[in-house]
C-alpha cells in the first residue's frame, strides 16, 4: 500500500518557506488544471474524486452574465442581490462542495465577507442564534435540517429578520417549516450536483420558494417518465458552455441523466419541486444519502422476509418498511430475529446506526409491494401505495417517543441525569457506561439522534419548544446538559408559577396570573452594576420616513398601542428612579430603587396611572412647518448640528428624583417622524434601551395585525435585578473583595477606597504583581451634575465622514505598519483615527494658543463603556436589559499620542490590547468590587469637564438600525429606521464625548464630537485627519 504522508497545517500554510511560484497562465489554458479535488457521497459505492477545474469554477462566476432571454420569465439569476461587503455565513463544512462555494468560491468572486467557525463546533440552532444577534449576516447558506429546526424555533428565527436571505441546499426541505422561516426571511432553494455546481437556477417569486426555475441556457429537460412525474436531463449546448458547469467535469458527454425526479407546478409550468431519486437513493432531511441496495438485499435474506424497503426520504431518520412471506406471523421473538439481521447489515453500512429498532415497521397485509415479472419490487410504485401509511407511520414515531417516557424526576440535577442517559442508552448503547464529562458527539452521537433525544426530552419534562437541540450542541456532555434542563425546568415553574397541570381549578389559575401580575410590579433596588450610571437620561434619536398618505395621528395612535403592550411586558418603563431610604437596612448614599406603578384599584380609580388616551410617557409634537423635511435631513446626512435636541424632546439631563424612567417623543416632519427617547441611565444601559425598542417595535408590529410579533424571545427574567447576583454565586465567582485584583477598580467607575489620599481627590497607584494593566490616574469629580465651565462655554456637535474608500485605505495603512501586529480590527482602526485626532486638536490649542506644557506624567485617557453580558455568564439572558458594564481605560501620554512619528497602527494596537483585559474573570471581579464600594454617591469619570486631554469613545460601529422594525402599515422600509442619533447637545456642556456611529451601509463611518470654535479650526487643520475624514456638519 502506497501511504502519502501529509504536512501538518502549519506547515502548508508557511508562506516563508514557500519558493515564489509565478501563475501566468491565461483562462483558456488554466480552463482543465484542477482547482480543488472532492469525492462523491459513495452512497452508490466507493467514494469516486472529482476534481472540480478552473472551467467548472469559473461557471460560478459567470452565472451573471447569464443574459435575459425568452423563457426565463423575467426571472433573474440566483446570484442577483449577493452585493459586494455582505457577510455571509455556511454551516456546510469545508469538505463539502457547498461549503467551498459559499467560503471560497462566492466570497472570492463577489467580495463577499465570510463569517467561519468556530473550530470543533457542529453548526446548531445555539450557535446559529449567537451568530444572527452578533455578526450582521446578510445571506446564510444552511444545510436542510438547520432551515427546518430553524422554522420551529421563533425566538431564534425572529433574529434573522435583518438578513436578505437563506440559501437551502445539500438535500429537501420540509415544507411546512422551512414556508415558517420564509415568512420572516426568504429562501432561496438551489439545487446542484458535486460534479457541475449550480447550473441556471433562477430567483422565483417568494411564494414559488419550494420550487426551481432554470434559466434556458441551462440546456435542462424534464422528460416525464410517470404521469406528472418528470426526470431531470441535461443536454450540451455548444453556445453556453460558460453556463454548464457538469461538462467540464464529463467533457466527452453530451448528454446525462441527473436522475432527479420533479413534478410541475400546477399553474406555473416553468416551475419544478424535487420529489425524489430514479436510482434509489434516501436522501435525509440532513442531507444524509444512503444507498439502500446492500441493505435491503441483506435483511431480505432473513427466511420470513419476502422483500423490504428503505424509507425515509426528507425525513430526520431513514426507516425500513419490510414486507413478511406469512403475514400473520408475527411476534416478538420473530422480530428480535429480524432486529439481528438489521444490526448485522448496519455494521457493514456506509452509515453506522442508520436503522434505528423503533423505525422498523411492517407491510399491510392487503397491500403487497408491487413488483414486476421477474418479481423484483418497483421501489417507486410501491414507495406511491404506501405514501399515507408511511406519513402516519413517522407521525406515530414522534407521538410515541412523546409518551415513551412519561416523566422523569426534576427535583436535582442528579435525577435529571439518570433520566437522561437512560433516555439517550435506548437510542445509543455507548451513552449508558459513558462519563459524566464525556463529550457524547465525540462518541458517535449525530443529529439523527440528537432530534429524537429533544423529542423525548421534551415530552418526559414538559419542556415542549423550551428545549431545541441547541441546547444539546451547546451542552454537549450529560452533567452539562441535565444542569441545562434542570435550569430550564425551573424556569418553566417560575414561569407558570409552579404547576404544569392545565386542569387545574380556574379560580386558582386566575388567581395566580394576578398573583404574578402584582408580583412584577413590586419595587426593586437597581443593582451594583446599575449603579455604574450616573442619574442621567441616555437620549437617542431615530429617525423613520413614512409611507406616502400616512396620517401623523394614525402613526401615533399605532406607536401609542405598541408601547402599553410593551409596558405590560416590561413595567419598569412606565414606573420612576427614587432614591432609596435611609432606613433601609443595609443602606448606603446613593442607593437607587425602580417604583412602579400599581395594579388599577377599583376602589380608588382616580389614583390609577394609566391615562385612557395614552402612556404619558409618549409625547406628540409636529414640527412639519418648523424643521426640514425628512428628505432633507437625508440628503444633509442627519446631522446631529441641524437642530437643538429640546427641539425634539424637552427634559432635565439630570433629573431631580424622583424620575420617569421613560420619556418619548414623537416628532412629526413632513415624510418622516423622529422618535427620541429618555431612558434613565440607572435602568437600563445602552443595550438594554435598544433591547426594550426592539420589544416596542415589535409590540406595534403585534397591533399592526403580526401574529407572530409576541416578543417570544425575550426572557420572563430579562429585568431580574437581583439575577447577576444570583448567577454569580450559583457559578461559585462569589469572593471577599480583599481577595481581588486591585488593579480592576481601573475598570469602574468608583474608587478604591484604600487610594484616595488626603481627600484631595488625586490616586495613588499601587505598586503590586497584576496581568492587568495599572489604573490610569485622573482628578477625581464627584459633583453631579458636572460644574459647568466657569466661562459658560459649551461645545458644538461636530460631524465627520470617513467615506467607505478611505476606511478601506486607512485599514491597509495600518495593516502594512509593523507596529499594529497584524492582529487590528476596522474597529480598532478607527478608534486610533479617532482619538488621536479628537485629543491632538485639544493638545494644539492648549500648546499653542495657550502655551500649556505637557511632560510624560501629562496622559490622555479614552474611557470606553464595554457589555459585559458575553463575560458575565451564558445563563444570564441575552434580553437581559438591566446594566451590565465595565469601562475599559486605554491611555498613552498626550505628548506621544500626538506625535507625528507616532504610527496608527501602535495606538490600533494599544485598543486591542486593552480588549484583551476583558475577561469572565475581570467581569466577575468587578461585580465583587461593587458590591464592596462604600459611598455609590462617589462615582466619577475621567472624561468629566471640558478641560483636561480625557475623552469617553461610544463605538455603535456594529450596531444596526435593521434589528429595530416598527412595522410598515404607516412607516416606509418596514418601519426600520433610517438612521440613530445620540443626544449630544447635553454632553456638550460637561463631557468630553465621542461617539463613533453605526457603520453605513457604503461601508462609510460617521464620527461625531464636541468642539470648541478653536478646536474645530485645529480638526480640520489637521492634514492627516482631513486626508481620510470630511466634514459633514
Amino acid at each position: 500500500m502506497e501511504v502519502l504522508d501529509l504536512p501538518e497545517l502549519d506547515e502548508l500554510l508557511d508562506a516563508e518557506a514557500t519558493e515564489h511560484y509565478q501563475y501566468d497562465k491565461t483562462f483558456n489554458e488554466a480552463t482543465q488544471d484542477p482547482f480543488c479535488l472532492l469525492h462523491t457521497s459513495g452512497s452508490t459505492g466507493l467514494p469516486k474524486p472529482i476534481a472540480w477545474s478552473n472551467g467548472l469554477i469559473g461557471t460560478m462566476d459567470a452565472i451573471r452574465l447569464l443574459p435575459p432571454t425568452q423563457g426565463d420569465n423575467g426571472m433573474v439569476p440566483w446570484t442577483t442581490g449577493w452585493n459586494d461587503g455582505d457577510r455571509i455565513y455556511s454551516s456546510f463544512p469545508m469538505s463539502h462542495g457547498a461549503g467551498i462555494i459559499m467560503n471560497i468560491l462566492l466570497p472570492s468572486l463577489f467580495g463577499l465577507h465570510c463569517i467561519m467557525g468556530p473550530t470543533g463546533v457542529i453548526p446548531n440552532m445555539h450557535l446559529i442564534d449567537s451568530i444572527a444577534e452578533h455578526a450582521r449576516i446578510d445571506i446564510w447558506s444552511m444545510i436542510p435540517s438547520l432551515v427546518d429546526e430553524l422554522g420551529e424555533t421563533p425566538d431564534v428565527l425572529a433574529r434573522f429578520k435583518s438578513s436578505k436571505f437563506i440559501c437551502a441546499s445539500g438535500g429537501p426541505v420540509s415544507p411546512t417549516s422551512a414556508s415558517k422561516v420564509n415568512d420572516t426571511i426568504r429562501v432561496l432553494n438551489l439545487t446542484g450536483t458535486t460534479e457541475g455546481l449550480f447550473i441556471g437556477n433562477l430567483w422565483v417569486d417568494r411564494e414559488d420558494w419550494l420550487y426551481f426555475a432554470f434559466h434556458p441556457f441551462s440546456g435542462f429537460e424534464f422528460k416525464e417518465v410517470e404521469p406528472g412525474l418528470y426526470e431531470h436531463w441535461i443536454h450540451r449546448n455548444e453556445n453556453a458552455s460558460l453556463f454548464q458547469g457538469i461538462f467540464h467535469t464529463f467533457p466527452d458527454q453530451k448528454t446525462i441523466n441527473l436522475k432527479d425526479l420533479y413534478i410541475k407546478h400546477p399553474a406555473k409550468p416553468n416551475l419544478w419541486a424535487y420529489k425524489g431519486r430514479n436510482d434509489d437513493i434516501v436522501v435525509l432531511s440532513n442531507g444524509y444519502k444512503i444507498s439502500p441496495l446492500d441493505t435491503e438485499a441483506l435483511v431480505t435474506t432473513h427466511p420470513a422476509i419476502e422483500g423490504c424497503l428503505m424509507i425515509g426520504s426528507g425525513k430526520p431518520q431513514a426507516g425500513l418498511l419490510i414486507e413478511l412471506k406469512d403475514p400473520t406471523s408475527g411476534n416478538d421473538e420473530l422480530f428480535q430475529s429480524i432486529w439481528s439481521t438489521v444490526e448485522r447489515a448496519n455494521t457493514i453500512s456506509l452509515h453506522k446506526n442508520q436503522l434505528q429498532r423503533d423505525y422498523i415497521t411492517f407491510a399491510e397485509p392487503d397491500k403487497p409491494f408491487i413488483r414486476t415479472d421477474k418479481r423484483t419490487v418497483k421501489r417507486r410504485a410501491t414507495l406511491e401505495l404506501y405514501a399515507d401509511y408511511i406519513e402516519r407511520f413517522y407521525s406515530s414515531r414522534l407521538e410515541e417517543e412523546d409518551t415513551q417516557f412519561l416523566m422523569i424526576d426534576t427535583s436535582s440535577v442528579e435525577s435529571i441525569m439518570r433520566a437522561i442517559r437512560h433516555i439517550f442508552g435506548s437510542l445509543f448503547s455507548a451513552v449508558k457506561t459513558v462519563s459524566p464529562g464525556d463529550d457524547l458527539f465525540s462518541l458517535g452521537l449525530d443529529s439523527l439522534l440528537v432530534f429524537r433525544v429533544i423529542k423525548s426530552i421534551r415530552a418526559a419534562t414538559g419542556l415542549h419548544d423550551r428545549l431545541s437541540p441547541r441546547h444539546l450542541y451547546a451542552n454537549p456532555t450529560l452533567a452539562k446538559f441535565a444542569a441545562t434542563i434542570s435550569r430550564l425546568v425551573a424556569e418553566a415553574k417560575q414561569t407558570t408559577n409552579g404547576s404544569y397541570d392545565d386542569s387545574i381549578d380556574p379560580v386558582v389559575a386566575k388567581m395566580r396570573k394576578m398573583m404574578a401580575l402584582h408580583k412584577s410590579r413590586l419595587s426593586s433596588k437597581v443593582n451594583p452594576f446599575d449603579l455604574m450610571n450616573p442619574n442621567i437620561y441616555v437620549g437617542m434619536k431615530f429617525y423613520f420616513p413614512l409611507r406616502e398618505g400616512a396620517r401623523f395621528e394614525q402613526v401615533f395612535k399605532r406607536l401609542q398601542e405598541g408601547l402599553l403592550r410593551t409596558m405590560q411586558l416590561i413595567p419598569e418603563l412606565e414606573g420612576k428612579v427614587m432614591r432609596c431610604s435611609e432606613q433601609e437596612m443595609g443602606h448606603k448614599n446613593g442607593d437607587l430603587r425602580l417604583t412602579l406603578p400599581p395594579i388599577p384599584s377599583t376602589a380608588t380609580p382616580d389614583s390609577n396611572y394609566t391615562d385612557s388616551t395614552g402612556p404619558r410617557q409618549l409625547r406628540y409634537k409636529d414640527l412639519s412647518d418648523s424643521l426640514p423635511s425628512f428628505d432633507e435631513l437625508q440628503a444633509a446626512g442627519f446631522v446631529p448640528s441641524a437642530f437643538k435636541d429640546e427641539v425634539v424632546l424637552e427634559c432635565p439631563w439630570f433629573p431631580p428624583l424622583p424620575a420617569d424612567v421613560l420619556i418619548a417623543q414623537a416628532n412629526f416632519i413632513k415624510g418622516g417622524c423622529i422618535l427620541a427617547i429618555n431612558v434613565h441611565h440607572a435602568a437600563f444601559d445602552g443595550v438594554g434601551v435598544i433591547t426594550a425598542l426592539r420589544v416596542w417595535a415589535e409590540n406595534c408590529r403585534h397591533v399592526q395585525g403580526d401574529t407572530s410579533a409576541v416578543c417570544s424571545w425575550v426572557d420572563p427574567e430579562s429585568l431580574n435585578r437581583s439575577l447577576p447576583l444570583i448567577i454569580y454565586e450559583l457559578e461559585g465567582y462569589a469572593k471577599p473583595a480583599h481577595e481581588v485584583d486591585p488593579n480592576v477598580w481601573g475598570f469602574l467607575g468608583f474608587p478604591n477606597p484604600a487610594e484616595l489620599q488626603n481627600g484631595n481627590g488625586t490616586v495613588e497607584i499601587l505598586s503590586m504583581e497584576s496581568i492587568l494593566p495599572t489604573p490610569p490616574p485622573f482628578p477625581r469629580k464627584f459633583a453631579w451634575p458636572p460644574i459647568a465651565p466657569e466661562d459658560g462655554r459649551s461645545m458644538r456637535s461636530t460631524t465627520f465622514l470617513i467615506p467607505s474608500e478611505n476606511v478601506e485605505k486607512l485599514k491597509q495603512k495600518v495593516l502594512a505598519d509593523p507596529e499594529a501586529k497584524g492582529v487590528t480590527s476596522i474597529s480598532d482602526i478607527v478608534q486610533a483615527f479617532f482619538w488621536r485626532a479628537a485629543i491632538k486638536a485639544r493638545y494644539r490649542v492648549a500648546k499653542e494658543l495657550r502655551g500649556e506644557t505637557f511632560g510624560s506624567e501629562d496622559i490622555s485617557i479614552v474611557e470606553m463603556p464595554i457589555d459585559a453580558r458575553p463575560y458575565f455568564s451564558s445563563l444570564l439572558p441575552s434580553s437581559y436589559m438591566g446594566s451590565c458594564l465595565v469601562t475599559n481605560r486605554p491611555y498613552m501620554p498626550v505628548e506621544e499620542l500626538c506625535a507625528p512619528e507616532t504610527s496608527l497602527g501602535r495606538i490600533a494596537y494599544i485598543f486591542r490590547e486593552a480588549a484583551t483585559c476583558i475577561t469572565p474573570s475581570l467581569v466577575h471581579d468587578a461585580f465583587t468590587l461593587l458590591q464592596s464600594v462604600p459611598d455609590y454617591g462617589m462615582l466619577t469619570n475621567a472624561c468629566m469637564g471640558l478641560a483636561g486631554m480625557h475623552a469617553m469613545m461610544n463605538n455603535m460601529i456594529l450596531f444596526q438600525t435593521s434589528e429595530i422594525s416598527f412595522g410598515g402599515e404607516f412607516f416606509a422600509n418596514e418601519g426600520v429606521p433610517d438612521t440613530m442619533r445620540v443626544q449630544m447637545d447635553r454632553f456638550n456642556t460637561a463631557f468630553r464625548l465621542l461617539i463613533i456611529h453605526p457603520m453605513r451601509t457604503d461601508g462609510g463611518v460617521e464620527l461625531l464630537l464636541g468642539t470648541l470654535p478653536e478646536e474645530f479650526d485645529m480638526l480640520t487643520a489637521d492634514e492627516e485627519f482631513t486626508e481620510y475624514a470630511r466634514f459633514m456638519g
